[in-house]
């Protein structure tokens, strides 16, 4: 390792859990929350089937995901404090079991080699916070938007395509005057890849074509 800092950006869903977090959190909070109907909803849009699919082919065909925007909207007039406290029983008590040990291996791994992981996440910042506070770590993460302190359903500010720019808003410098690494499951982290040395992609099985297209090392789980 040279003598710049070392910089290890960490995806989250797919990456460090096998899990959608933002819809698993939503999902939660409206079964702790009593909602019903909107637990009824987010359960079905998220399982395997027709309804999933069909959200699927919409945002690949048009670049717009409508499985995570309804995810979203559906906190509509929620208080944030009391999604914090759903996040904090969900990482607590839900997420272990979809935790992917290889790549916690590897972090764990490259912590001790003297890299500072910090998450990185499309997901919203209450499920992310809950995550690096259980990890002790520092996170960047897409922001729910509030107004008169409720949740309005939209973001304020979304990662999608723009990790690089927060990453480097964080570290208040280009990611060329750091040594640095990422490892993620996500083709829309190329912004980061492409910065990356070494770069680590995860997949679930065997690896998908994009990631032949990287120098990267893949694991596989």
């Amino acid at each position: 390792m040279t003598e710049k800092p070392g910089i290890l950006a960490v995806d989250v869903c797919g990456t460090l859990y096998s899990t959608n977090t933002t819809a698993g959190l939503m999902i939660f909070h409206h079964a702790r929350r009593g909602h019903r109907w909107r637990h009824a909803a987010l359960t079905a849009m998220s399982r395997s089937g027709p309804l999933r699919l069909g959200l699927v082919v919409v945002a690949k065909l048009s670049g717009f995901d409508p499985h995570r925007a309804l995810v979203l909207a559906s906190l509509r007039g929620e208080r944030l404090t009391a999604l914090q406290a759903s996040a904090t029983r969900y990482v607590a008590d839900h997420l272990p079991q979809h935790l992917i040990p290889s790549t916690h291996a590897r972090v764990a791994q490259m912590r001790a080699a003297g890299w500072q992981p910090v998450l990185v996440s499309n997901a919203i910042a209450p499920v992310v916070e809950e995550i690096a506070r259980q990890l002790d770590l520092p996170c960047i993460a897409s922001r729910p938007q509030l107004r008169d302190a409720k949740l309005t359903g939209r973001l304020s500010q979304d990662l999608t395509g723009q990790k690089r720019k927060a990453v480097e808003a964080y570290l208040n410098s280009s990611l060329k005057d750091v040594n640095f690494a990422v490892i993620t499951d996500n083709r829309s982290d190329g912004d980061l890849l492409a910065a990356a040395d070494p770069a680590m992609l995860v997949a679930a099985g065997t690896p998908r074509k994009w990631m032949k297209d990287w120098d990267a090392e893949t694991l596989c789980h």
